[in-house]
């Protein structure tokens, strides 16, 4: 009897035993439970909060290429004025000019220490992200035409919040020079207002230089002119008198109307002449060295007209000349030219005349019968263009083309 209620002892301990190890084991799994539930939570979120930053990145990379297109109508303005300079096409990386200009562009939509405004996302609304530490610098490189751009993301969830830093490039050695320059529209024919206009009204040749009249003008005399002197009339000129304007240095005479001179004019060096109207000149003209007559309508020399050592004359309309002669230098008729008696010009090059070539033939008292020289004259326009007018370069214009934008290098988790 003894024995059997041992064996009941023995049987509830062991009953006791295996009940606390499964309470424990029980207590461990739930406890095991709880602790995994909170760390895929603790995961949930951090895993929210990565996708939000990487969302960032994918938002800001569109931001910034919009940034981009709407500053290069900037850009191309700064780099043109550049490449306006003289010699700037053979010297100037336009290239170069261009992402650096850009960069600073960029950078100042952003500036230095601005954190964006949080974008929220669509469809949860405890989550966002912003964009932090911006900077935008051309690469340092001279031969690279690299934007680089860093930023930092963030992403936020109810107070989560995971960084990403981010690295981008915008490559700008696709971009080119819009315009061509083989275009005869390119070069600009001679104008008539090259000289500067007078502030104040002076009217006497002796005592005034610069000499400016609003009125036809006329001077009569002798030895009229000198060296240095500006003439500027908005009416006609006259020159008259005995004697000759020989010799004369670095003189300017402008009229809106036309200009006659009833005198000799030899060896007139660095000589500027200009006139809205017409140039009448009753006896010799001689121009040497850089000179120039620019006539926009006709032009008349009644004897012998000389032109030498690299000067030009551009006649608007016809030009009758007694005699011509052209040496190192350039003349050219946007119409016809007679010749009353001979011509003698260097090089054929030096003679361009857009309409015909007359040779007189005959002359009955004052009037003169002329043929037409076969093989001369009749230029054609683009050539006449080319070779009397002058050079303006196409204004600089950048195309950007569609192969620039934003392209992710690195990302930081």
């Amino acid at each position: 009897m003894k024995s059997v209620k041992n064996e009941q002892g023995y049987t509830l301990v062991t009953v006791l035993l295996i009940i606390t190890v499964f309470m424990i084991l029980a207590l461990s799994f739930m406890g095991q439970a709880l602790s995994t539930t909170k760390q895929n939570q603790v995961i949930e979120k951090k895993a929210t909060t990565v996708s939000a930053a990487e969302m960032g990145i994918s938002y800001y990379q569109v931001e910034i290429q919009k940034m981009y297109e709407s500053k290069r109508s900037e850009v191309n303005t700064y780099v043109s004025s550049i490449m306006s300079h003289p010699g700037a096409s053979t010297t100037t990386d336009f290239k170069k000019e261009a992402t650096v200009k850009m960069a600073e562009k960029l950078q100042s939509l952003i500036p230095t220490g601005t954190t964006l405004a949080p974008v929220q996302i669509e469809d949860h609304p405890n989550a966002s992200f912003y964009m932090k530490d911006f900077v935008a610098a051309a690469d340092p490189a001279s031969d690279s035409y690299k934007i680089n751009i860093s930023f930092n993301v963030v992403g936020n969830e109810d107070g989560k919040k995971t960084t990403l830093f981010t690295e981008m490039y915008l490559d700008l050695d696709t971009i080119i020079n819009l315009p061509t320059t083989n275009n005869p529209d390119d070069y600009l024919l001679p104008t008539y207002n090259n000289i500067i206009k007078p502030e104040t009204l002076c009217g006497t040749l002796v005592g005034c230089n610069p000499v400016y009249t609003e009125a036809n003008t006329s001077f009569d005399g002798n030895n009229l002119l000198s060296s240095n002197k500006t003439i500027y009339t908005t009416g006609t000129l006259t020159l008259t008198g005995q004697g000759n304007e020989n010799n004369i240095s670095d003189i300017k005479i402008h009229a809106d109307g036309d200009i006659i001179v009833g005198k000799n004019m030899n060896s007139q060096t660095k000589m500027q002449i200009e006139t809205n109207g017409n140039a009448t000149f009753q006896q010799n003209l001689k121009i040497d060295t850089m000179s120039k007559l620019l006539v926009r309508y006709n032009l008349s020399v009644a004897q012998q007209f000389d032109i030498t050592n690299s000067s030009f004359v551009y006649v608007g309309e016809n030009a009758t000349v007694q005699k011509l002669n052209i040496s190192s230098s350039k003349m050219c008729v946007h119409g016809d030219l007679k010749i009353n008696d001979s011509k003698t010009v260097d090089k054929p090059e030096n003679l361009l005349v857009l309409g015909k070539v007359y040779q007189w033939t005959k002359k009955t008292g004052n009037e003169y019968e002329y043929k037409e020289v076969v093989g001369e004259g009749n230029i054609n326009l683009e050539t006449f263009k080319k070779e009397c007018g002058t050079y303006v370069p196409p204004a600089f214009q950048i195309n950007w083309g569609n192969e620039v934008s934003p392209i992710i290098s690195d990302v930081d988790y």
